[in-house]
């Protein structure tokens, strides 16, 4: 008798809890249908013929633009793209869509971030793809960890690039102020080479494909002591599309035609990198088709991101700002992300 009321009163539990399990998935289910009926719909094109104009630094060198013209996902969206000046960085790109000479502009999201926090009045709207941040030592420097680079000289091509701030946010995080404490030294990407050489310089700070050159050839140089293309940092995007306002308002469609493709050439770009090596080898000085292709195997995984997810992103450079003192610490990270993104892809 005993055996069998223990058995009968197992199998009323296991029926209770059945039914508490199936009230709580169908109650999750529930909530998660309500969140999804309350987001605002996804965007989609309207198909309207659009002319818009673009800038972006090292144009003829960026891959995910290459695709997009070349593989005709401006026209899925019914638009005629021109791509404006020749900007060698980020800021030079800005300086462009400030001025009102383009609509739209992609540089690091570092460089964007200190330039709305200036003023610009722009908005982020998609991330493209990840960085490609290198530091490269000098071989015969003795350069074997971050904090001995304190007080020794390193070639930067630009003193506000985002490249340098990215290893300083990397070296404040470990204690190091290499913002003061690192002797940077401006010079152009022509000449970091025979710097080097010269031992002028121990080592140099910069992004493909100049790292990437300076890595794999020139007999062995440089070797690469941190770079962006590993751990947490590789999952984050570095360019980020961004809008000028007075275009945003005037058009909010436009925006999410020209988000829509650079998604779409991204993502096509992730998985064909073979094929978006050929398209960039040509106008790639000094590399080869081959080299090309090794250079974006070595780099992360192209991830497009837009809404929270970019948000979120932008958070985390602000708060890194922050730690280098370019962004005020008396608003939160998170505020000014919300301030600084739109999300162009729901209505």
């Amino acid at each position: 008798m005993s055996t069998n009321g223990s058995s009968s009163t197992a199998v009323s539990r296991r029926i209770l809890l059945s039914s508490l399990a199936g009230l709580a998935v169908a109650g999750g289910v529930g909530a998660y249908e309500i969140h999804k009926a309350n987001r605002p719909p996804r965007k989609q094109p309207d198909g309207q013929y659009r002319q818009l104009k673009i800038t972006w630094p090292n144009a003829a060198t960026a891959p995910v633009l290459a695709v997009a013209y070349q593989k005709d996902f401006f026209s899925r969206y019914s638009l005629d793209v021109d791509t404006v000046g020749s900007p060698k960085n980020g800021h030079e790109a800005l300086d462009l869509l400030a001025s009102g000479q383009t609509g739209f502009a992609v540089a690091p999201a570092l460089t964007w971030l200190t330039r709305l926090h200036g003023g610009l009045d722009a908005s982020l709207i998609m991330g493209i793809q990840p960085g490609v941040f290198r530091l490269l030592v000098r071989r015969g420097s003795g350069i074997t960890r971050l904090d001995q680079l304190v007080g020794r000289p390193v070639a930067v091509t630009d003193q506000n690039a985002a490249d340098k701030l990215f290893f300083a946010i990397m070296m404040r995080r470990k204690g190091i102020n290499a913002m003061d404490g690192v002797n940077w030294k401006n010079l152009p990407a022509a000449d970091v080479l025979d710097a080097a050489n010269r031992k002028e310089i121990d080592a140099v700070v910069a992004h493909d494909p100049l790292t990437w050159q300076l890595l794999s050839q020139n007999g062995g140089l440089f070797s690469e002591l941190v770079s962006s293309n590993t751990g947490h940092y590789a999952d984050r995007v570095n360019l980020v599309l961004g809008v000028a306002n007075s275009a945003l308002n005037a058009d909010p469609d436009a925006a999410t035609a020209m988000a829509l493709t650079l998604r779409d050439a991204a993502k096509w770009t992730n998985i064909h990198r073979d094929e978006a090596a050929t398209l960039v080898a040509d106008d790639t000085p000094g590399l080869s088709a081959d080299s090309v292709l090794q250079m974006l195997q070595s780099e992360p995984a192209i991830r497009p991101v837009a809404g929270r997810p970019l948000r979120e992103q932008i958070a985390q450079y602000c708060d890194e700002l922050q730690l280098i003192s370019l962004l005020p610490a008396t608003e939160s990270a998170s505020d000014l992300a919300k301030r600084y993104t739109r999300n162009v892809l729901r209505g």
